[in-house]
């Protein structure tokens, strides 16, 4: 009997690791946007692989776009730097298909691939505060898996916000095998603190969506 449910058990494991979804490592791809305090005349756009705006050439010698599309890979960004509402200058996701629309902020732009037909891209911001978004393209259709102001409201109570003290800050995540971790800390007048613990996504296949597991350190 034993050794029926050891093999049971064997192929359980075996089954379920033959489905998991592994991940790569994040590597950055590109940046976009308007960073703290710049004396610019529109946003910066770093390492797009097209980009339909016109430069226009700042006074050190930088080069800035006002309006257009930049891609980045399989990702597109619709940007507009006189955009009436700022908060929704930055609108990234497929072609003519964006999923998410955020403000004017620096954005990192970061890729991580799997072993199936899922192509996540990360689009993280800080700067006494942060924002993480996980967003990604499966089968030609885009979703926003993960937005951490979502994470902040239902972990943290919403205590999310530029230079409020104990504020949750996202760092950048990591991946190993098939679990993607975001770690966090928190943001301080007299100096950040330690990480003091970290989200895990997992995929599920059933939901074909990513389970979220917080580990308090």
């Amino acid at each position: 009997m034993k050794k029926f449910l050891g093999a049971v058990l064997g192929a359980v494991l075996l089954t379920n690791t033959a489905f998991a979804m592994n991940f790569s490592q994040p590597v950055e791809i590109g940046r976009i946007g308007f960073p703290v305090q710049a004396p610019y005349n529109g946003f910066i756009v770093e390492r797009a692989t097209s980009n339909s705006g016109g430069a226009f050439l700042e006074e050190d010698n930088t080069k800035t776009y006002v309006r257009g599309v930049a891609q980045f890979g399989g990702l597109y960004c619709d940007y507009d730097f006189d955009a009436e509402d700022f908060l929704h200058s930055l609108k990234f996701g497929g072609e003519n298909n964006y999923v998410v629309a955020l403000e004017m902020s620096f954005k990192e732009i970061q890729r991580i691939l799997s072993d199936e037909n899922l192509t996540l891209y990360v689009l993280y911001h800080e700067y006494c505060t942060s924002h993480l978004n996980l967003i990604g393209e499966m089968d030609g259709r885009w979703f926003n898996f993960v937005d951490s102001k979502n994470l902040s409201a239902e972990y943290f109570g919403g205590n999310d916000g530029y230079k409020m003290d104990g504020s949750v800050v996202y760092e950048r995540p990591k991946t190993f095998g098939g679990t993607i971790v975001i770690p966090y800390h928190r943001w301080h007048w007299e100096g950040d603190s330690e990480t003091e613990g970290e989200f895990r996504l997992k995929w599920d296949e059933a939901a074909q969506w990513f389970s979220v597991e917080q580990i308090v350190y």
